[in-house]
């Protein structure tokens, strides 16, 4: 017994020495021996006992950080504030992606994200206020998403004016919001908001003008961020992110609305004959974006997160489709781009030729072969022609 007593309070002395550090305690079948000692005959259980310890050190936190501004006159000191906060978080274990590797990556953020008014209650304003963030997150390899705004800022006087005293006390106030969102889902994990306040005094001897207010106000709306994201961090709010859910296959087709060429056929004695039926056209290698991320071209199959997204289709020469689409595994879109009147110019002088022909003329071997070429450069110049219902003698063949 005593045996057993002394072998818990080890075991528990073990265990509580490293309070600091994840501990593992592996206690193999107990070793049993038997012998005669003195007379006696005696048994013995021997327990060997092993101690796995895993350091578990700081958490880390892979995150990108994105700073939106609703103030017109501080838009030129948001990379300066990025850095600010960049700089407080990151010795609080933020592996933070900087600007220049995010602005690498997509080549150009959208920065009307959150400066551009949109109706409030708009799903697309919601999407597109969160969703490109998140997608390019992902694309970084980003876990979380600190996302800093700097809302308002404002001045308030206060004179004071008695007992022979002349005062004015001036109050700059920045309000600020921040939050952490899973890169995977774009779900809310922690937030908060908060104010600075910059106090000047003037009086009748004394009077204080400064440049560098905003500046200061940053810097102590970083320190506060910081602050904040320290206790949350001590309280376990940054939590653990899920793994990520299997992507969607999405199928884009792509289709020209309403654009059709007339079925134009050259006989074996170089006849013209044009058909009645009429031939869609549909533009090849339009871009396809998903939240501001360009991630592929289309007609093709593009793998996205399932759910909500902000899907939207360009072509040089085309209005650009914007929709946005609950993703799922199978889905097909078809994408009907429509012709801009740049595009529509194009179009017109690039089937001109088609025009100028008459039903039943006869052409030279020369003419026939021009007539070919002029189609295959039509073709060339990004159109494709649908000809699967076409006879070989389509010039388009």
């Amino acid at each position: 017994m005593k045996h057993i007593i002394f072998f818990l309070s080890s075991l528990a002395l073990v265990l509580t020495a490293r309070t600091e550090s994840e501990q593992s305690v592996s206690v193999s079948q107990p070793d049993t021996k038997t012998y005669t000692h003195d007379g006696k005959r005696i048994t013995e259980h021997t327990l060997q006992i092993k101690e796995l310890i895993a350091e578990s050190g700081p958490k880390t936190f892979k995150t990108a950080i994105f700073v939106a501004n609703r103030i017109p006159k501080m838009e030129d000191k948001m990379s300066e504030f990025e850095d600010l906060v960049t700089g407080r978080v990151t010795d609080l274990g933020f592996q933070v992606f900087s600007k220049e590797v995010i602005a690498d990556s997509l080549r150009q953020f959208d920065p009307t994200i959150a400066g551009t008014a949109r109706p409030a209650n708009s799903l697309d304003t919601k999407l597109s206020e969160q969703s490109s963030a998140v997608h390019l997150a992902q694309g970084l390899g980003a876990d979380y998403l600190l996302i800093v705004s700097l809302s308002s800022i404002g001045t308030r006087s206060n004179a004071v004016n008695a007992y022979g005293l002349n005062r004015i006390t001036q109050d700059t106030t920045l309000r600020f919001t921040y939050k952490i969102l899973d890169g995977q889902t774009g779900a809310s994990i922690t937030a908060g908001a908060d104010k600075v306040v910059y106090s000047a005094v003037q009086s009748e001897n004394s009077v204080e003008k400064s440049d560098d207010i905003p500046n200061e106000l940053m810097d102590q709306a970083a320190d506060r961020i910081a602050q904040d994201l320290q206790t949350k961090i001590a309280d376990n709010r940054i939590t653990e992110i899920a793994p990520a859910a299997a992507l969607a296959n999405v199928r884009i087709e792509i289709e020209a609305a309403d654009l059709v060429i007339p079925d134009v056929r050259v006989e074996k004695d170089n006849t013209v004959h044009i058909s009645e039926g009429r031939l869609a056209v549909h533009p090849l290698n339009a871009t396809v974006e998903l939240d501001g991320v360009a991630v592929g071209t289309a007609p093709g199959t593009i793998h996205i997160k399932p759910g909500f997204s902000k899907l939207r289709v360009t072509r040089d020469g085309y209005s650009t489709w914007e929709r946005t689409i609950n993703a799922t595994d199978g889905l097909v879109l078809t994408v009907a781009l429509e012709l801009s009147p740049e595009g529509y110019a194009r179009w017109k002088d690039a089937t001109d030729f088609l025009n100028a022909l008459k039903n039943g003329a006869t052409l030279t071997d020369a003419q026939a072969e021009e007539l070919r070429g002029r189609a295959k450069m039509l073709e060339q110049s990004g159109y494709k022609v649908d000809t699967k219902d076409a006879p070989a003698t389509n010039i388009f063949r």
